[in-house]
């Protein structure tokens, strides 16, 4: 993660379908937006950091420009491109130079032409040096002389860049080992962009209405009480079977991918409708990639005569995983309880990272063993380390794994819950026959 106030910020902006995604995935080196062959697809602006020859960019790609009726999605995609602009220090301007000049290339070049901000005509979908008289009419917008970029083939890309750091400063790259990345996640429709702006107190995501606003996964940097997070804002997660478009569909994997880069996931459901089988889906991935959780019931303010203590206990009976997951009830709305959810993300990556010494860990085998639901079994755990953190993970030596049985694995693991706060964190326990020290002798062995 990059230091944002040394980081020159460019916005590439451009009507839909001119190839401002391909683009920005070409200069970022992944394939970070969704990329398809109609229009529409980007909606939020997307953030990445880079480095080029030694300077710091953040690169900022935005939805198609075009016509607004007031109201409707267009307006607010409109709005998240203003603010793009306003925000960055460089435009990327990107036209289409096999359709050549369209009637928004010359209302947004308006625009441009009249903020304060250095802008970069970059001409796209230039294959070849044959294509490049395909330029010339676009010197009639007005913005100087352009660049020749094909962004599927990387034609021009390293000359743009390097105009682009000529006037970057030279930043160090931010430690983020401190930092706590919190996937935002749930079903579509829950609240997550509007968590997110509640969090940020402006609008960085669209909300709407309509399910699936949001389709990339978008990391925004934010301080809180002096502590850093990367937040993550997803799209909404569907089960396989209600996956209709293609946008769906890589709106899920990057949310699933979201979910694995990340410390710790926020899973936020409505309240008026409780714990869904979707919800309980993305709730089981998140524990799978052993990723610290909390639960959000947002909402919260249009939940009449519910109190939050037996709302949690029907959250517990659907799913009994959840007695082990903080529960935080919150309003996007009005705003409750939405920065205290900060302290409880905080709380449970903490918890993550907990590490147990030896002698704690010979005193935890000692009162397993002489626990009756272990003795009365005639088992006996021969030793007990700690094999990591994030989630904390444990061995058990035992004469024949065999012998342990799914209800005793479960029994083990609540007795850990129960000597050590792991509420909101994963905890993998294996039960082996020995483990080998290599090179030397077998580890916890009497």
């Amino acid at each position: 993660m990059m230091d944002n106030a040394t980081s020159l910020k460019i916005a590439i902006v451009g009507r839909p379908n001119v190839g401002k995604s391909s683009l920005f995935n070409r200069i970022v080196g992944a394939r970070k937006a969704i990329v398809e062959p109609h229009s529409g697809t980007t909606r939020d602006r997307l953030h990445a950091d880079i480095r080029w020859k030694g300077k710091s960019f953040t690169i900022i790609d935005t939805a198609g420009f075009e016509a607004a009726a007031p109201g409707d999605m267009a307006e607010l995609v409109l709005k998240q491109i203003r603010i793009g602009i306003e925000e960055a220090d460089i435009i990327l301007f990107v036209t289409d130079g096999i359709t050549g000049i369209a009637g928004q290339d010359r209302e947004l070049s308006s625009i441009l032409r009249k903020t304060s901000k250095k802008v970069y005509l970059v001409v796209n979908k230039i294959d070849s040096e044959s294509d490049t008289i395909k330029t010339m009419e676009f010197y009639s917008l007005g913005l100087g002389e352009p660049y020749a970029v094909s962004a599927m083939h990387g034609r021009g890309i390293e000359k743009l860049c390097n105009d682009l750091a000529k006037g970057a400063q030279k930043s160090d790259a931010k430690d983020s080992a401190k930092s706590v990345k919190v996937a935002i996640v749930g079903r579509p429709n829950v609240g997550k962009s509007s968590y997110l702006n509640a969090i940020l107190e402006r609008e960085r995501a669209i909300v709407h209405s309509v399910a699936g606003t949001t389709r990339d996964a978008i990391d925004t940097d934010f301080k809180y009480k002096e502590r850093d997070y990367v937040l993550i804002d997803t799209a909404g997660i569907r089960h396989n079977a209600k996956i209709d478009e293609a946008s769906d569909f890589y709106g899920s994997v990057r949310s699933k991918e979201a979910i694995k880069r990340s410390d710790a996931a926020i899973v936020l459901i409505d309240g008026s409708e409780g714990l869904t089988k979707d919800s309980v889906r993305i709730i089981d991935l998140c524990r799978e990639e052993g990723k610290a959780l909390v639960l959000a019931v947002n909402k919260w303010d249009l939940v009449k005569g519910a109190e939050t203590s037996k709302y949690r206990d029907r959250l517990i009976m659907n799913m009994n995983a959840v007695k082990d997951i903080p529960v935080v009830f919150i309003s996007c709305k009005t705003g409750r309880n939405v920065k205290a959810s900060l302290d409880v993300i905080w709380s449970v990556c903490e918890k993550s990272k907990t590490g147990i010494g030896p002698d704690k860990l010979a005193d935890i085998l000692k009162s397993l063993n002489n626990a009756t639901e272990i003795s009365s079994k005639r088992i006996k755990f021969k030793f007990l380390i700690q094999e990591g953190v994030s989630p904390p993970g444990f061995i058990l030596g035992v004469k024949n794994a065999k012998d342990v049985s799914e209800n005793l694995k479960r029994f083990v693991e609540n007795f850990f819950r129960k000597i050590y706060d792991f509420e909101g964190v994963p905890i993998r326990i294996r039960f082996e026959k020995e483990v080998f020290d290599f090179g030397g002798d077998i580890k916890g062995r009497p």
